[in-house]
């Protein structure tokens, strides 16, 4: 894995914050910032690949998120908001869609991500039975690192912050990566050590003790079930988005509430929850409608004078502050890759599989975008992820035949530590080393 790329992931754990002139850096926003030129003129070069509908998107969102922040209030407040939001999402995007291009980078990517969370699940489990953040507390004696906040004890447990901003932010980041917990660091194990190391991530995601991680943890865990449990069904995607369809038909139809309301009812910790989440969700809809091009800007969106201006729903968001093309330009980013890396063809088993674990990923933040906002730490984390499945895309199985040409020796003999699979080209060699199985 490149330095810079580890450097960043590692980077998103660190709670340091400083300010550079007017603008408050963490960590991240510091390393994205020297980053992003440099990470511009690699994709330009074509060095991350084909430019897709995706990279197009998220560089109209940033333009007209700047071009919304202008109209409303003038190139003397525009300027950083909108170099800021240039700066997380096509940093982060970029710095995905350079490093990750096959499945070797996508699995050390996985890899690290895992470690982190086991380092900081100790600590977790120490704060949600103390209330006592030990990390944040030891980053504070070293430099400003964020503040504790206040949160409501829930099942008799405090919600897990640990190093980041908020406990939405603890457990979007557990919670996000599950799926590929499964699927990308569990190929080729045993059924044991693959359900484990899940089970690991989903209890430290859980101690955020939030609804919207919650959502998009049990929306992957629900996914993984049922993929494994019809394996033998070759068309168990096609039935099971079928059924979801004629569900929210039949609830649009008859019920007396839409379908964004019963579904962030059902996800929320409590009746108060649930009842906010669907206050923000019929505002926020609102305010659209009285400003649709531009949106409200850094101003306030419409909404009773005794509601908080917290606007907890990501994919609504956009539409408030910046207006339906926004919006649209987000949404466009996220299918524009989801939608073709489903049906890309001629992947070998493991790509195929690191696939699943990327779009069960993604279905999560998808849902649990319902029902949080995604901002600061948990934003770039996402936009990262979303860019780092772009390989797919590419991925043509010439690294898999090169590799499997590498084990004939000389004598044309093949390498008796691999075997031949139904899948050929591809071989898969036993590391007895490092007992895990790694197709090539």
């Amino acid at each position: 894995m490149p330095w810079l790329l580890r450097l960043f992931i590692l980077s998103l754990v660190i709670p340091f914050f400083f300010q550079l002139g007017p603008i408050q850096m963490s960590a991240s926003r510091f390393l994205l910032t020297l980053w992003i030129v440099p990470g511009l003129i690699m994709w330009m070069q074509g060095k991350a690949g084909r430019i897709r509908v995706a990279d197009l998107a998220l560089l109209g969102l940033c333009l007209w998120t700047a071009i919304s922040y202008f109209a409303l209030h003038g190139p003397s407040l525009a300027i950083e908001p909108s170099g800021i939001y240039f700066i997380e999402t096509m940093g982060a995007y970029f710095m995905a869609r350079c490093f990750i291009r096959n499945a070797d980078d996508f699995y050390a990517v996985v890899r690290m991500f895992f470690w982190i969370i086991m380092v900081l699940m100790p600590f977790a489990l120490y704060e949600t039975l103390t209330t006592h953040n030990i990390l944040l507390e030891m980053a504070n004696k070293i430099t400003f690192s964020g503040w504790n906040v206040w949160k409501e004890p829930r099942w008799g447990l405090d919600r897990v912050q640990s190093v980041f901003q908020h406990p939405i932010h603890f457990g979007v980041f557990c919670g996000g990566l599950i799926a590929l917990t499964y699927y990308v660091l569990g190929y080729g194990k045993s059924f044991v050590r693959r359900w484990s190391q899940t089970i690991l991530v989903t209890g430290t995601a859980f101690l955020a003790l939030s609804s919207g991680p919650l959502t998009a943890v049990i929306a992957q865990i629900a996914l993984i079930i049922w993929d494994r449990g019809l394996r033998k069904v070759r068309q168990r995607w096609v039935i099971l988005s079928s059924g979801i369809l004629s569900m929210v038909v039949a609830i649009e139809i008859a019920a007396n509430r839409s379908t964004p309301e019963i579904f962030i009812s059902l996800f929320a910790f409590n009746t108060s929850t649930a009842y906010s989440r669907i206050l923000i969700w019929h505002f926020g809809t609102i305010s659209v409608q009285m400003h649709p091009l531009f949106g409200v800007g850094l101003g306030e969106w419409f909404r009773p004078e005794w509601k908080s201006s917290s606007l907890d729903m990501f994919w609504l968001h956009p539409a408030v502050t910046s207006g339906l093309p926004a919006a649209i330009f987000m949404q466009l980013a996220f299918f524009g890759l989801f939608l073709p890396i489903i049906f890309k063809s001629g992947l070998s088993d493991r790509s195929s599989q690191f696939r699943t674990g990327y779009l069960v990923c993604m279905m999560g933040f998808f849902l649990g975008g319902w029902t949080v906002h995604y901002w600061k730490v948990v934003y770039i984390l996402f936009i990262f992820l979303l860019g780092a499945g772009a390989w797919i895309l590419d991925d043509d199985n010439r690294h898999d035949q090169n590799t499997a040409d590498s084990a004939e020796d000389k004598s044309g003999r093949k390498d008796r530590n691999y075997r031949r699979t139904d899948s050929a080209p591809r071989y898969t060699r036993y590391d007895a080393k490092h007992s895990r199985r790694t197709d090539t």
